[in-house]
């Protein structure tokens, strides 16, 4: 068994000396899909997070919002439920040379399964007359210098990222040709198509959202919240193929679809609705943190943050999970590659699937919830639209640091919050300053992202939803 760990151990030594050097990029293909969803109205590409950007885009084409693919983008998006990675997958089986845009050769076989031929090929014509009349050269010149801005800020990322971690991680020797782009217009969605190329290997793309600007609107991409969704990427293209040897195994199918059934809402939140997608981003994600924690030794908080946040989105086996791909990082001479470890992780999944639902009963009941909110109720019809401020009330202690209130359904045009006033009443309660106009609807999500108990537990994501009255009018329960 030594002599096959020393072996997979050489050739990882190999692979480095020839490791690809990532850089960053912002891709044509990638905009003009990002923005045609924008002026058909998808709501997962209409973010303004980058308002600077957003602007120049509407600014430039909205007078072509009635074209014909706009209204395309319409119609496949009610027909055939394109949206979220269909959109990113239809882009990167695009090629361009100059102003026109074809179908690589195997695009069937890579395309998102949403897409029909006859669909695609639709679009691509429409999409080469829209690019030439709405004159989609000339705005990607003139945003060249804000690409310019972007590929620097994130290259910053990317000086940290250790590639080297994962041939020695999975003991596998990498196959694929890693892609990193930054997509402009797209806000908070990041996505993870793949394409395979001549030769066999597969080009995989890490399409990161961008969200976070300085007060100037200048990109600013954090390490601590943009590196976390690049390994994650990364690690589908090393867990993904292991399925394919087990995925027939009676046990693991069942203990899978128990634990889907058991946390349906949670997974189908993000789009995991089939059991095969749950335990592969089960095990990227605690490889994740695996990754954290081997690259951030002297603060294990980093690690910690990233189980919370895993836990949060339902993942509830994620710390047990962790605990296990410890044991195989910690004994490579016995498993030399993942693939040797999988019988463990098959029955890891069977323990978890029969206590899964114990496991959420304990776990809900540790949430903290929303106790009470002041001057009015949530729900209420008729708020004064005077209230400048309002305070939301936490059944126990906070953690007292950090916030995360996002846009509701409605949008930026509901949300109500000017600024954050701070937590108070020895963190059980935080304040926050509102600016209201009469007669109108309004929304802000808190999340657990950043309201926890003092021992960590997230909220569950709170929707505060009210509605002005009449100037003067006095606010009701």
């Amino acid at each position: 068994m030594r002599k096959t760990y020393l072996t997979a151990l050489l050739a990882v030594m190999v692979l480095l000396a020839h490791a690809q050097v990532l850089k960053p990029s912002v891709d044509k293909r990638i905009e003009m899909l990002s923005l045609v969803s924008r002026l058909a109205g998808y709501e997962e590409y209409s973010s303004d997070d980058a308002k600077k950007y957003v602007t120049a885009i509407h600014t430039h084409f909205d007078p072509y919002k009635t074209d014909t693919l706009i209204r395309y983008a319409v119609t496949v998006r009610e027909q055939l439920g394109i949206g979220f990675d269909a959109v990113m997958s239809f882009a990167v089986n695009l090629e361009q040379k100059g102003q026109k845009f074809s179908l690589r050769s195997n695009w069937q076989k890579d395309i998102d399964k949403r897409w029909t031929p006859e669909a695609v090929r639709e679009y691509v014509r429409l999409l080469n007359k829209f690019y030439k009349t709405a004159k989609a050269e000339t705005f990607f010149g003139q945003q060249k210098p804000y690409y310019e801005k972007v590929i620097n800020a994130f290259g910053q990322v990317l000086a940290r990222f250790n590639q080297s971690w994962y041939q020695e991680y999975y003991g596998i020797a990498p196959k694929d040709q890693f892609t990193i782009v930054v997509g402009c217009g797209n806000g908070g969605g990041n996505y993870g198509p793949s394409v395979e190329l001549k030769n066999k290997t597969h080009q995989v793309y890490a399409i990161m959202g961008s969200w976070s600007f300085d007060k100037e609107g200048e990109p600013v991409f954090k390490e601590q919240s943009y590196l976390p969704t690049v390994i994650h990427e990364f690690n589908h293209s090393f867990i993904n193929p292991l399925l394919t040897k087990y995925e027939n195994n009676t046990d693991l199918q069942k203990s899978m679809q128990t634990l889907l059934d058991t946390m349906h809402t949670e997974m189908a939140q993000q789009a995991y609705r089939n059991w095969h997608t749950v335990l592969n981003e089960s095990l990227v994600r605690a490889s994740v943190v695996r990754y954290l924690m081997k690259n951030n030794p002297a603060d294990k908080s980093v690690a910690d943050e990233e189980i919370i946040i895993q836990l949060n989105r339902g993942f509830l086996w994620m710390r047990d999970l962790v605990a296990l791909l410890g044991e195989y990082e910690n004994n490579r001479e016995r498993y030399a590659t993942i693939d040797v470890f999988y019988p463990a992780i098959i029955e890891f999944f069977h323990a978890a699937s029969q206590k899964i639902s114990q496991t959420k009963t304990t776990y809900e009941s540790n949430l903290p919830q929303i106790a009470a909110m002041e001057p009015f109720a949530n729900g209420t019809q008729q708020v004064d639209p005077s209230t400048k401020e309002l305070v939301v009330r936490f059944d126990r202690v906070m953690r007292g640091k950090g916030y995360s209130i996002n846009y509701g359904p409605l949008g930026s045009k509901a949300f109500p919050l000017k600024s954050v006033l701070g937590y108070t009443e020895d963190n059980k309660a935080i304040r926050v300053e509102l600016v209201l106009k009469p007669n109108t609807e309004y929304e802000m999500v808190l999340t657990g992202l950043s309201f926890r108990s003092s021992d960590g537990y997230p909220i569950r994501s709170y929707v505060v939803k009210f509605k002005t009255g009449n100037e003067g009018e006095v606010n009701l329960r």
